[in-house]
């Protein structure tokens, strides 16, 4: 008896006789039983969804309030010549730097989404109701 093509694949006990892996696989509407995936997943959606706009302004804002306190933060060092001040200095600087860090992150992507780059789309932008 010549081996056929199935019976030389890789099983899954390679010594009992059982059928080879590829007859496993059952496909059962459109989701795949061994790994959960199904495979309109990985279709693109046809239409976009709205535009955030409460989100992006929320991003705006952040990014320009981490700026401002940065900003403020080192002309008032830079005009304290006592340094009677620093903690409102150190205050302002904690602040502005929570602020920019995810304010200019999501500014890299929304300019990257004006921009038509590959790999960025709004549904990189959390959505905020």
């Amino acid at each position: 008896m010549q081996p056929t093509k199935t019976d030389s694949r890789r099983r899954l006990n390679a010594g009992s006789s059982s059928p080879p892996v590829s007859e496993y696989i059952k496909v059962v509407e459109s989701v795949c039983e061994t790994d959960g995936f199904s495979n309109e997943q990985w279709v693109e959606p046809a239409l976009p969804g709205p535009t955030p706009w409460k989100t992006i302004f929320i991003i705006l804002t952040l990014f320009c309030g981490g700026i401002t306190c940065i900003i403020f933060a080192t002309l008032d060092w830079l005009t304290d010549t006592e340094r009677e001040r620093l903690d409102r200095v150190w205050a302002l600087t904690i602040i502005g730097a929570l602020t920019i860090i995810p304010g200019g992150y999501y500014v890299y992507v929304l300019a990257c989404i004006l921009l038509n780059r590959s790999g960025f789309t709004m549904d990189d932008i959390r959505r905020l109701g």
